[in-house]
């Protein structure tokens, strides 16, 4: 702190403030700026302008902390001249003059205006912060706006010649305060970034710092992610000679901006694609071309590290850096670059990503501190400085050109304004002359000036930098302001304020056209990263439909930075602005050193003397009367007697200064001194400070004296409570003594009655003890005499028992034998009787039987008679009620043909009121227009009111209706539509119990603005059952379960369950309810402002069926009109004759179409003739001539040219389309056609005249261009959800998934798509598989994906919904988001429905790349999935399907059986390559995995890395074969191989097999003979021998044949035969030989060539049958030739002889001895048929393609005609199929050759050129 008060306590060198010189000129002021400069003192005062002058070292202290709070409220003046105090003034000025304000810091480059700008935020954030402490606010935005200058300096700063840390862009920080001094925001608004400076730099410069930083600052992890390494090794940032400075620490800046994005809350995920995109721009820098058929890149791994980082394909990359392509005659032309072209494009290249990128983080940037609309705001300005350098080119012209704007402003602030202000007030004053550039501004700027003159060459296709110069010299030679060089040369010169600065015009018009080629962008586009595809997602190509007339208008860089610029001077006229003048002292940036002619000429430059002038005669502070005598009222004292403002001013002036030299009185205002402002300033704070002390004194009184009062009366209370209290106790104590003495007495008489009790009880007792005794006694005695008399009766009964006894026993013994006869006599008798028992109960039991058939006979005869009667009766009641209901028709029939009778009467008469056409002329519809087209009068679109209503059949009575006339449709309501919506839904109510549906209650429901009203029926007046308030519910949900569509409306008290009958139906009520709830006021209102919506109609009429409206003559009704239709007859009756007449005109107009046009509506008109094909068509009418008008809405059709009859209009919109005319079409009708493609129907057109045909279509398909994209629900959302993520707004994105509808899985079928699909039929080939359109194959997609989980096998089922997407392109994107709807709000991840809709996703991902919108939008989906259901199955597939997204490829094919099934496994697959001698491998692959990586995996795993040749993938079957491109998806191939296993393709039978064998042959002379590449080179070359593509003699064909019999199987054997010829020996030379002897005695026959040879592009159907056919017969060739080839095999065999003790190894090498002795070994033989307009060549040849050109040989002849080095070939390729062309260097006509091979020798010669690129610049392959 000591430190910091000595500083602002130190003397000052010279004056503070240059307005107090008194010798003011020039040198006074310099000598004053170097004394202070030598004292460390930089700043400086002009008045309250502040001079700041460069030291180039750190002044201790001079920025601390104390030394901000030092400047905190003080005026300018107060302390010594710092950038603190300006900045202070800035921030208290918002409130002392309620305005914006702004600080514009100028100077040139390298005088410390970016420091100057860190400086005065810093000062600002602490102010801000300080307030927010004060006010409990958070300070994180200043936290963030300080953060962006490390990273707007790393990405937008550079070290020049000038300055270490030059801003090479202009930036303007605007920060939003609010009402208590805090920041709530700001925005940062970029200048015209220097891009040339990513591509080069001047010696001694380095490029922007982040590139440094990332290479030296990066972590290793990082640096290897982007292939980094040393700084030298990158020529964007090592060709000036400048890597590395002491003066920039590069570690700290990577440091400093990784902490700053964090801040900027960019996630990892952007910081890395950040990182990317800069690591991609340095590995482009390293891109070299070399000539080679035009530029080729010449190092394809710097290339493909470049294509990974930017996620493109790397050969998509070299062709858009190399290739330039057109559009010519409807086909793509590509035209090779030439090398400095190439390098064009790769700059181009990395200045456009570099440039997008810098303004995506400004983007970001103001997204973090963006604000809504504040207090005042305080803008700081920091723009690059005036440049004058040894070569100036097309930046600093647009600097400069900025500077003098700058320097207009502040001399028109500083000069201008305030001397004429002076000279308007009439204040005595002499004006001070200054250097005024507005003449050399107008030379700029004006009409015709330098701006204009460039931008209009720039936008001519043939204007060059030259032809530009010279429109500058013819029109401004003359110019002052301008300077035309003496000697010619490409450059011309201005005369700035700051001095002659002269620009080279070389590249001015392309830096200023800014193009970017479409190649290149097309490329970007396509990339993976969505970071790098945001970048460039508003950039249109050129070559979109009207580009032409786009380019025209297309802003160029000078007309956006014009523009720029002029909105950055109204922003600042807006301001009160402050200027801090940085002077640079010297040009080397050394510390101490002060170059006097450098600062003078600045000071001079600058105004510097006449603005010291200005500040010290002037009165820079001007107030009005009235703002002053406001702002200094406490100074005025009582006794000011006059009441005008302007005398008070003048009292009050004169008090403090009576000589009128600090101030001046004008006009309207007071006019001061700054020091005197100061004064009067700080008076008035003393004096308010003492009038705020004495409020605040009377205050604390009144507080004290308040808060005494307050405490006595709380003293009062609290001893009346205290008094209380104690009263209280007392007496609670009195009646505690009370009833304690009442308890004890009532205890001692309780007790007292106790005790008697007591004893009365024991009294009894012993009573009933003595009682109970002597009963006892008693007992007892009774009991013993008893005994005695039982005992005595006991012994007398005994003796008497014995007698009986004696008798009973002889009584017994004679009884019994009589017993026993008569019991056996009576078991006889019983045994008669129970047989005759059961004889008679089994009698009666028939009876009872009987007798119950017959009652029940009897009741089933009664209850047929009733049933007969009752049905007799209920058939003659229906009889009499259908008789009556006859009747009752025949009577109503009765009264239509009368009324119908009564119409047709009237209808002539009446009708001529409102159709003025003539009888003749009378339309009758018979076309298929009527059904089809609309009719819509743009005179009469709405119409609506109340009719009374009657139609036929039935209903016979009159009927009020409110009827609306709307969009071709008759609606009529019960009443006006004031409802939002109505209809009839199932209610049941009470809680969220279960009822039965037989408690369910079916209401009529009417949602009318918030409330939600159900009565019993629809009729009026029917009663209402309750409403429910929308806006106060809890939760309104759907809770669709099953089939049944059902949603809960949740209310504080209960919840209303809700019954659709569709889904549809549920789906609108849902969506309205939702809506009124989420509804503001306005909102709502709009919504209840909508027109009648046709759901709620109770019926409908489309126009289109009118056949007439006609008013009718009815005694009861005199208003009435009807309407006719086919089908039945509609009257209507309006309340007034107006009333009819209005309906009247309105549904005719709209029926019979008139219409007047204005010529500008007219686009095109001409007759044509239609012919519908959404109809069926009637007999003899398929055709019809009519005469069409094309608007910019609609083709109108009417039936002559008088426009009075319109059959109809087919409305135009971005979904419509029209084909082009085919010529085979005219060839077959002989008339041209094209079709359009509407809403509902398409139409074909024909006309005569081709020219005719195509001037309609481009007229239509122009209109349709100019129709806005229509957009779905389903892309609204998915912009919604982009939005909520890209600003990390969580909750919303939960809000939208929560309440909008899409986002759920629904069990019922889908009525329209998802996404807008282009209309019509589907007009290709796909109709033979039974396509229709695009809308039907969507829902028929979505409705299979509904029932997907109940097929057994759902192979076919996802294989039909790929193939379908393959086929119609625009589907797949729909698939994808129907997959998502299906996937989202699934109660159990892992049901089976569910489950296989995420695996037909995996298969969609690993297939189909959707769209750039729907690919992002598929993958937050997916992610959000996996965060909801982390642990599942689901989550599995989702993982599977992200990843393969990262990876997928475009496909020819859909995925295989084989490919479905490791899908739905989520692993690999596995794949079989062959190779020769029947060897073969099994790889793992994927459905993203290329042929190349294929060939890598074989060739490391064969340890073929080192070989001299190059291996490739071929396609084979048979001789048939095809290599594939490096690039093709191996899976497709495998795909394409089901297919033809299918349908029965293949050469002879022989299976399809990736093939893995050589390619490119570099150098065969170099192969070992032990090595595995020896074997391929063996191998092919057998394999061209037998294929005649080796030329050789007959001896020498048999003598190979013989030596690779030798090598397969060994010395000859008496018997050994060679089954097949074809495997040895070219077989084709015996059908092409001649009719003459050969070397072996026997006749050739001259026979059709039907064999099979060469290799065929693309291996299509009917080729592959053709060859099927071909090679039906297997002996065909034993059949034809078999004395030829007999004869060839004997030669063979006897040669073979002759080897025998050969080792197969010595066979081998033989051969391939003479192989190698040809001196073209290792060309690629094609044969071909020669165009050659001076007969140089037969007509069949070979063109031989190898390492090192091409050649043109005769068939059979070793030696060419003609060579041809790739070096001296310009171009070559295939403008049309089957045709390829070679344009070579010298020669004069192209080289023109017919073959079906043409894919194959491009490919071929074009991997040849890039291995010499490979070997020219010692890269290993």
């Amino acid at each position: 702190m000591a430190k910091t008060v000595k500083i602002l306590q130190a003397p000052q060198a010279g004056l503070s403030d240059m307005a107090k010189l008194q010798d003011l000129n020039v040198e006074s002021i310099l000598e004053n700026i170097r004394q202070r400069f030598e004292a460390d003192q930089i700043y400086t005062y002009i008045g309250s302008i502040l001079a700041a002058v460069n030291p180039y070292k750190t002044i201790p202290n001079l920025y601390d902390f104390e030394v901000m709070e030092a400047y905190d409220k003080r005026h300018i003046g107060d302390l010594p001249p710092h950038i603190y105090a300006i900045a202070n003034d800035a921030y208290y000025s918002m409130w002392k003059q309620t305005a914006n304000q702004c600080v514009l810091i100028s100077g040139e480059s390298g005088a410390g205006k970016t420091e100057s700008t860190k400086f005065i935020l810093n000062y600002l954030s602490k102010m801000s912060q300080a307030s927010a402490v004060e006010t409990g606010n958070d300070v994180s935005v200043e936290k963030c706006i300080l953060q962006s200058s490390p990273i707007l300096e790393a990405f937008g700063n550079a070290k020049t010649v000038y300055n270490n840390n030059s801003s090479r862009f202009g930036k303007f920080i605007q920060l939003a305060f609010s009402s208590r001094g805090v920041i709530e925001g700001g925005k940062v608004q970029d200048y015209l970034l220097e891009k040339n400076r990513v591509v080069g730099q001047n010696p001694g410069e380095r490029n922007y710092h982040i590139f440094y930083a990332l290479i030296l600052g990066a972590p290793d992890e990082m640096k290897q992610k982007l292939g980094l390494g040393a700084p030298e090794k990158y020529k964007y940032i090592n060709q000036s000679g400048c890597i590395k400075d002491p003066n920039i620490n590069d570690q700290q800046i990577y440091s400093d901006v990784n902490e700053a994005l964090k801040d900027m809350k960019l996630n990892d995920e952007q910081v890395s694609d950040m990182f990317e995109l800069l690591g991609a721009i340095l590995h482009i820098g390293n891109l070299d071309f070399i000539t080679a058929g035009g530029a080729q890149v010449s190092s394809m791994s710097v290339l493909k590290q470049a294509a990974d980082l930017l996620s493109v394909d790397e050969y998509q990359l070299a062709n858009a850096l190399t290739e330039k392509t057109r559009l010519l005659r409807g086909e793509l032309i590509s035209t090779p670059l030439d090398e400095h072209q190439a390098r064009d494009s790769r700059d181009s290249l990395a200045m456009n990503l570099y440039a997008r990128c810098f303004h995506w983080i400004i983007s970001r940037i103001n997204v973090r501190i963006r604000t809504k609309p504040t207090f005042h705001s305080v803008g700081v300005l920091d723009i690059f400085g005036f440049e004058n350098f040894e070569v100036n080119r097309f930046e600093q012209f647009n600097i400069n050109f900025a500077n003098e704007k700058l320097q207009e402003y502040f001399n028109k602030h500083i000069f201008s304004l305030e001397q004429h202000e002076y000279n308007a007030e009439g204040l005595d004053w002499v004006d001070i002359d200054w250097q005024d550039n507005g003449e050399c501004l107008d030379l700029i700027v004006r009409k015709l000036g330098l701006l204009s003159l460039i931008d209009e060459e720039s936008r001519f296709p043939k204007g060059t930098d030259g032809t530009m110069l010279d429109k500058l010299h013819s029109n401004h030679a003359k110019n002052g302001f301008y300077i035309k060089p003496r000697v010619n040369n490409s450059k011309f010169g201005i005369k700035h304020y700051a001095g002659d600065v002269f620009y080279e015009t070389t590249g001015f018009l392309e830096k200023n056209r800014d193009t970017f080629r479409d190649e290149m962008l097309t490329t970007i586009k396509e990339s993976r990263s969505d970071f790098i595809y945001d970048l460039f997602e508003d950039m249109q190509e050129s070559s979109q439909p009207n580009a032409a007339k786009k380019n025209r208008k297309k802003p160029t860089v000078s007309s956006q930075f014009q523009e720029s610029l002029h909105s950055l001077m109204s922003t600042l006229s807006a301001c009160n602005p402050y200027f801090v003048r940085c002077i640079k002292p010297n040009s080397t940036k050394a510390p101490n050193a002060f170059e006097k002619t450098l600062t003078l000429n600045q000071l001079r430059y600058s105004g510097m003397l006449e603005t010291v002038k200005i500040r010290r005669a002037g009165f820079p502070v001007r107030r009005l009367f009235d703002d002053f005598v406001r702002r200094y009222r406490p100074l005025l004292g009582k006794d000011t007697q006059s009441s005008h403002s302007q005398h008070k001013c003048i009292s009050l002036l004169s008090s403090y200064e009576s000589t009128n030299q600090k101030w001046q009185i004008g006009r309207t205002k007071v006019f001061l001194k700054e020091d005197l402002e100061i004064k009067l300033e700080r008076d008035r704070a003393e004096r308010v400070e003492t009038l705020v002390t004495k409020a605040k004194a009377c205050f604390k009184g009144y507080r004290a004296r308040k808060a005494y009062k307050a405490t006595v009366a709380k003293i009062v209370f609290v001893q009346k409570y205290c008094r209380m209290y104690r009263q209280r106790r007392r007496f609670l104590n009195l009646k505690d003594a009370t009833i304690t003495l009442q308890r004890y007495e009532r205890g001692r008489k309780a007790r007292q009655l106790f005790h008697v009790m007591m004893e009365e009880r024991r009294m009894e007792e012993e009573r009933k003890r003595e009682e109970q005794r002597r009963r006892a006694e008693e007992e007892q005695r009774e009991l013993e005499r008893l005994k005695a008399e039982a005992k005595l009766r006991e012994l007398e009964e005994l003796q008497a028992k014995l007698e009986e006894d004696a008798r009973i026993k002889a009584e017994e013994e004679a009884a019994k034998k009589k017993r026993e006869e008569e019991e056996r006599q009576r078991v006889l008798e019983k045994a008669k009787a129970i047989e005759a028992a059961k004889r008679l109960e089994e009698e009666q039991a028939k009876i009872r039987a009987e007798e119950e058939r017959l009652k029940l006979e009897n009741e089933l005869r009664i209850r047929r008679e009733e049933e007969a009667l009752r049905l007799e009766k209920e058939e003659a009641e229906r009889l009499v009620e259908e008789k009556r209901l006859e009747e009752e028709v025949r009577r109503r029939e009765e009264e239509l043909a009368y009324a119908m009778q009564q119409v047709m009467t009237h209808f002539d008469d009446s009708i001529a009121q409102f159709e003025e056409a003539d009888q003749d002329s009378e339309y009758q519809d018979d076309d298929p227009d009527e059904d089809s087209v609309s009719r819509k009068s743009d005179d009469l679109q709405y119409w609506e009111g109340y009719l009374n209503m009657k139609c036929g059949g039935m209903v016979n009575t009159w009927k009020k209706r409110y009827c609306v006339l709307r969009d071709e449709t008759l609606m009529w309501f019960r009443a006006k539509q004031e409802a939002l919506k109505s209809g009839w839904l199932m209610k049941k109510g009470g809680g969220t119990s279960t009822l039965s549906r037989r408690n369910w209650r079916k209401r009529f429901f009417v949602l009318k603005g918030i409330e939600l009203a159900y009565y019993e029926s629809d009729s009026d007046g029917a009663p209402c059952k309750g409403i429910i308030n929308i806006k106060q519910t809890k939760d309104i949900l759907d809770s669709s379960f099953g089939r049944e569509s059902s949603l809960d409306i949740i209310t504080d008290k209960r919840t209303y369950h809700i019954v659709a009958d569709n889904a549809d139906d549920l789906s609108e009520w849902f969506s309205i309810l939702m809506r009124v709830k989420n509804a503001n006021e306005y909102e709502l209102k709009q919504m209840q402002d909508e027109d009648a919506n046709p759901k709620n109609a109770i019926g409908t009429l489309d126009v289109a069926v009118i056949d007439s409206v006609v008013p009718v003559h009815l005694q009861t009704k005199p208003n009435a009109f009807a309407i006719i239709t086919a089908e039945r007859v509609f009257n209507m009756s309006a309340d007034s004759p107006e009333d009819m007449n209005g309906w009247l005109k309105a549904l005719t107009q709209y029926h019979k179409g008139q219409r007047t046009y204005s010529k500008e509506e007219i686009l095109m008109s001409g007759w044509l003739t239609k012919e519908n094909t959404g109809t069926i068509s009637r007999p003899g009418i398929t055709r019809k001539k009519r005469y069409f008008i094309l608007t910019s809405h609609s083709l109108d059709i009417y039936k002559s040219v008088d426009l009075q009859h319109k059959l109809g209009a087919i409305a135009l919109n971005r979904l419509c389309s029209v084909t082009v005319p085919d010529d085979k079409m005219f060839k077959e009708i002989g008339t041209w056609k094209f079709t359009i493609h509407s809403r509902r129907y398409s139409y074909n057109l024909f006309t005569p005249s081709n020219d005719e045909a195509w001037k309609w279509t481009y007229a239509i398909q122009e209109v349709i261009d100019s129709k806005p994209p229509i957009e779905t629900p389903s892309q609204i959302l998915i912009k919604e959800l982009r939005e909520a993520s890209l600003n990390g707004y969580n909750d919303e994105i939960d809000k939208i998934y929560k309440l909008n509808p899409i986002l759920r899985n629904v069990p019922y079928m889908l009525k329209s798509p998802l996404l807008p699909l282009p209309y019509g039929q589907i007009m290709s080939s796909n109709l033979d598989k039974g396509y229709t359109t695009l809308q039907d194959e969507a829902v028929k997609i979505f409705n299979v994906l509904q029932g997907s989980e109940q097929l057994p096998d759902p192979m076919p089922v996802i294989q039909g919904i790929l193939q379908t997407c393959q086929d119609l392109k625009p589907l797949q994107d729909e698939v994808y988001c129907q997959l998502v709807k299906q996937t989202t709000w699934v109660k159990d991840a892992d049901n089976l429905n569910n489950l296989r809709n995420w695996q037909i996703l995996c298969c969609m991902c690993c297939t189909f790349i959707p769209s750039r919108s729907i690919l992002r939008y598929v993958r937050f989906h997916i992610k959000r999935q996996v965060e909801l259901s982390p642990k599942t199955q689901m989550a599995a597939y989702a993982g599977y399907a992200l990843e393969a997204l990262k990876r997928t490829r475009t496909r020819e094919f859909v995925p295989s059986r084989d490919e479905i099934i490791a899908i739905l496994g989520r692993r690999d697959m596995n794949a079989t390559v062959f190779c020769h001698g029947g060897g073969s491998c099994q790889i793992s692959i994927n459905s993203s995995t290329t042929a190349g990586q294929v060939i890598h995996t074989l060739v490391k795993g064969m340890n073929l890395d080192s070989c001299y040749n190059r291996f490739s993938l071929y396609e084979k079957s048979g001789l048939v074969e095809k290599a594939i491109d490096d690039r093709s998806v191996v899976a497709d191939i495998l795909a394409k191989f089901e297919r033809f296993r299918a349908r029965g393709l293949s050469d002879r039978g022989k299976p399809w097999q990736l093939f893995f064998k050589l390619f490119c042959f570099l150098d065969t002379q170099s192969v070992k003979p032990d090595s595995i590449e020896y074997s391929f080179l063996f191998e092919q070359a057998h394999e061209e021998v037998i294929r005649g593509k080796f030329p050789a003699t007959d001896e020498q064909l048999i003598h190979l044949s013989a030596l690779r019999m030798q090598f397969d199987k060994g010395d000859y054997v008496h018997g050994d035969w060679i089954n097949d010829l074809t495997e040895v020996y070219p077989v084709d030379r015996l059908k092409v030989k001649p009719k003459e002897d050969n070397d072996f005695g026997f006749q050739q026959r001259d026979r059709k060539d039907t064999f099979i040879s060469g290799t065929l592009r693309g291996i299509g159907e009917k080729t592959l049958k053709r060859l099927q056919k071909s090679a039906s017969d297997d002996n065909i060739l034993e059949s034809v030739y078999r004395d030829d080839v007999s004869a060839t095999i004997t030669a063979i065999i006897d040669k073979w002889r002759t080897l025998k003790g050969t080792s197969a190894e010595r066979a081998q090498n033989i051969y391939m001895s003479f192989m190698r002795s040809w001196k073209y070994f290792g060309s690629r033989l094609f044969e071909v048929e020669c165009h050659d307009g001076r007969q140089a060549y037969p007509k069949s040849i070979w063109l031989s393609v190898n390492k090192s050109m091409v050649a043109v040989h005769k068939i059979n002849d070793p030696n060419p005609l003609d060579e041809f080095p790739y070096e001296k070939i310009l171009s070559f390729g295939a403008p049309i199929p089957n045709e390829y062309k070679i344009i070579v260097e010298g020669r004069r006509s192209e080289l023109t050759f017919d073959t079906t091979e043409v894919f194959e020798i491009a490919k071929l010669m074009k991997a040849y050129i890039n291995e010499i690129v490979k070997k020219r610049n010692m890269i290993p392959a």
